[in-house]
């Protein structure tokens, strides 16, 4: 046993690969798009790998055999995501409809970076380039289902605080007829990281559902999300008319101008800002 991998205290990426039989590209790859490689490289040197980092790449290697996507291989055996290039990664990923791979880029920027930066600086940008995709590949739909979901997803398991007691109570909802909740998905898990507590109506509310969630709940704000002019419907604005709310219309459907006694948010930081204090 003395020249495996145990006997050697540290060795040359050709002599994984070797060891591994599989290309040295592809141990590149690993460590590139998922993180796996050696743990005590210092940048500017060459990259050498220990027994503990060659038991991993083995690990994920049989992983990979066995039917797994390296993705989650590289999950489950503890490699993290690497984010000096998520935007690149995640467009990627989601390319490739891996689900995984998305979800591991998103968590760890939400985690590292908090929901305002991650939404602006990767999720906003990211879902662009895909509908993007579409002009060229209109059969590519599958692709934003996929980042959409892996957002969702992501966001669905952001820490959330407990509520501070005393603060304004916020209600979400989609009006009539809009089925586009990520944004208000987003506003969710921001308002709830600064300890805003949050009810979410999701999807298509009816009007009279709306009302009924507000006479019940008693929120400070409501925020109501239109993506189109066409499901962006006054009549959901005029019946909270009777409560004593702040009215927010959110989202491209509504006119860019504030409409008589509501507040208009044209981005995540702005809505974050108002809802924070919504009755000052």
């Amino acid at each position: 046993m003395n020249g495996g991998p145990v006997g050697r205290s540290a060795w040359t990426a050709g002599q994984v690969a070797r060891h591994l039989r599989i290309a040295e590209s592809t141990l590149r790859s690993w460590h590139r798009r998922y993180g796996v490689g050696p743990r005590a490289s210092r940048p500017g040197s060459y990259r050498r790998y220990t027994a503990e980092d060659i038991a991993r790449l083995q690990r994920m290697h049989d992983l990979i055999r066995a039917g797994m996507l390296p993705s989650d291989a590289a999950q489950t055996i503890g490699g993290p995501v690497p984010v000096e290039r998520p935007l690149e990664e995640l467009v990627a990923a989601a390319r490739e409809l891996d689900n995984a791979r998305c979800l591991a880029v998103l968590e760890q920027a939400f985690a590292g970076w908090g929901v305002v930066p991650a939404w602006e600086r990767l999720c906003q940008p990211a879902l662009k380039v895909i509908d993007a995709d579409q002009r060229t590949e209109p059969d590519c739909v599958d692709r934003e289902h996929v980042l959409s979901w892996a957002v969702t997803a992501a966001l669905h398991r952001v820490d959330r605080p407990p509520a501070e007691p005393g603060r304004p109570l916020v209600l979400l909802a989609c009006v009539e007829a809009e089925q586009h909740t990520l944004p208000l998905e987003a506003l969710a898990a921001a308002l709830a990281q600064h300890r805003v507590a949050v009810r979410m109506l999701g999807a298509a509310v009816p009007t009279t559902t709306l009302v009924h969630a507000v006479a019940a709940a008693r929120p400070t704000a409501v925020v109501l999300w239109a993506q189109s002019p066409a499901t962006a419907r006054l009549d959901a604005i005029r019946a909270l008319g009777a409560f004593p709310v702040t009215r927010v219309t959110a989202g491209p459907g509504w006119p860019r101008g504030r409409l008589s006694g509501t507040e208009r948010v044209a981005t995540l930081p702005a809505a974050v800002a108002l809802l924070l204090d919504p009755a000052g």
